[in-house]
């Protein structure tokens, strides 16, 4: 599973057209923010927990959005506002300028009618309302994720295959690598004779080549890599395992350990076998770890 998806629902709610959102990126956690009007927020623990049933890593935009979808007469006057409240509102008003021998004018009840417009109860999403479509919204945000789901396996499949075909270049190289590797001893043999003969051209004693061998064991003992390479080889059967297992289970911090087991191999290959050959093969090693680790960092 992939921690970069989208996903859309929509849904006709009473009055209004709502619509839900759900975009997620990569992150080393779960990070969920939502954007909604302000009498969602009745709402927030219980859409957060529906999320956490879908989503386990990344970081997660949710947004909800609405829209009058229709109506006449009082109807839209409903969606629009709690005009019941406001009339009772306005009718308190009036009956405390009566109780204070003020005379209700115009300019006192346009105050009036100010004042009420100014609290959330004047308006229709109020908290009582919301509670009333409550089940709905969370039917609507259930939607939005499994699409959001559906979109990240999608993805997933590709970062899959994608890993495989790297795969199996990693093995190419690696196998490059211990072949080259067999003809060390006598490269190390050739190089160090050169050497000596050189310095020892104008002197007049010969050369040892029992310690000419016991030097180039030495040197060879050193710079074996055969341990590494085949410790290399484990993680990328690991890897592979891994991708093949069908378990989402936090699979992508179990990948990103075995590519950094992988880069600490072919770094200590890199370092220790000083053939030219063998030092570009490591390079093109390390260039596909990191594309590796850029897609694993994808995964949840």
């Amino acid at each position: 599973m992939s921690m970069t998806g989208y996903g859309e629902a929509a849904a006709a709610i009473g009055n209004y057209q709502w619509r839900c959102v759900v975009q997620s990126v990569n992150s080393r956690n779960l990070d969920i923010r939502f954007r909604f009007p302000a009498a969602l927020s009745v709402l927030e623990i219980r859409l957060r927990k529906e999320a956490q049933k879908f989503v386990r890593r990344g970081k997660v935009d949710v947004s909800f959005s609405y829209a009058l979808s229709g109506g006449d007469g009082d109807e839209i006057l409903s969606a629009y506002f709690n005009p019941e409240w406001v009339a009772g509102f306005c009718r308190a008003g009036e009956e405390l300028l009566d109780s204070l021998d003020w005379q209700a004018n115009a300019a006192l009840r346009a105050s009036i009618l100010k004042s009420a417009f100014s609290q959330r109860e004047a308006f229709a999403d109020t908290e009582l309302k919301i509670d009333c479509a409550a089940d709905k919204l969370i039917l609507l945000f259930d939607a939005a994720l499994k699409k959001h789901a559906e979109s990240r396996k999608l993805e997933g499949e590709e970062l899959g295959l994608d890993l495989i075909n790297r795969l199996t270049l990693l093995d190419d190289f690696i196998a490059a690598i211990s072949e080259k590797a067999q003809s060390m001893p006598e490269i190390f043999r050739e190089r160090i004779k050169h050497r000596i003969e050189v310095l020892i051209a104008d002197k007049q004693f010969d050369l040892d080549h029992s310690r000419l061998a016991q030097e180039v064991a030495h040197l060879i003992d050193k710079a074996d890599i055969s341990e590494e390479i085949v410790r290399f080889k484990a993680h990328i059967v690991q890897f592979r395992a891994e991708i093949n297992e069908s378990s989402t289970e936090r699979k992508g911090k179990k990948l990103e350990f075995i590519v950094q087991e992988m880069l600490r191999e072919v770094n200590t290959v890199g370092s220790k076998a000083n053939l030219l050959e063998i030092t570009r093969s490591v390079v093109e090693v390390k260039n596909e770890l990191e594309k590796i680790r850029e897609q694993v960092q994808n995964i949840v």
